[in-house]
């Protein structure tokens, strides 16, 4: 029987290539295929005995230079890792986002140079914990709001804030210690 593509009956077909390969060949060709296809697969495998790949120590600060927001509240320390921008539009507001889920928002009015109060209205501080839970300043106890640099060429601002942000509920507070090292857009 010849297997021919000119053979019309599938069963046909099918016998003939259940038959295998009729000449020598094809089967000397065909294992000779089957094994190449073996080697080249095998030698795809990874070697088990590879050190695996050296894990990034972390560095000792928080962000980079011009894109820096950290510092401790209460006993928490906060780091901006997650996500972190600085806009200047009436005010200058920069927000921060922990891995954790913390934010601490900074809303700055004073811009030069200086040192100011943060209140209420005026350079407004405002920290949420892991929770949500807002902590912010007040106009019954400022805080200190520092300008160290502000460079308008380069939109780039540096300070700190100290002082204590208390729950909007009443009576509870922590201490803020942060610095801040932005670039900010207009």
């Amino acid at each position: 029987m010849w297997c021919t593509p000119k053979s019309n009956s599938f069963d046909r077909m099918a016998r003939c290539l259940a038959a295998g390969p009729k000449t020598k060949q094809m089967r000397i060709t065909t294992p000779l295929l089957f094994l190449a296809s073996l080697v080249f697969i095998s030698s795809c495998k990874k070697d088990e005995d590879e050190d695996p790949a050296p894990t990034p120590t972390p560095t000792a600060t928080c962000g980079i230079a011009g894109m820096r927001l950290q510092g401790t509240i209460a006993s928490t320390t906060f780091c901006a890792d997650a996500s972190l921008f600085a806009d200047l539009a009436i005010l200058l507001t920069s927000n921060g986002i922990a891995q954790d889920g913390a934010t601490l928002t900074l809303e700055l009015d004073s811009l030069s140079v200086g040192t100011y109060t943060t209140l209420t209205d005026v350079n407004h501080v405002l920290y949420t914990d892991g929770l949500g839970l807002p902590w912010s300043t007040t106009d019954a106890a400022p805080g200190t709001l520092t300008i160290t640099s502000h460079n308008t060429a380069t939109n780039r601002i540096q300070g700190s804030v100290s002082g204590e942000l208390y729950a909007p509920t009443g009576g509870q507070h922590r201490t803020i210690s942060a610095s801040f090292d932005l670039t900010y857009t207009e």
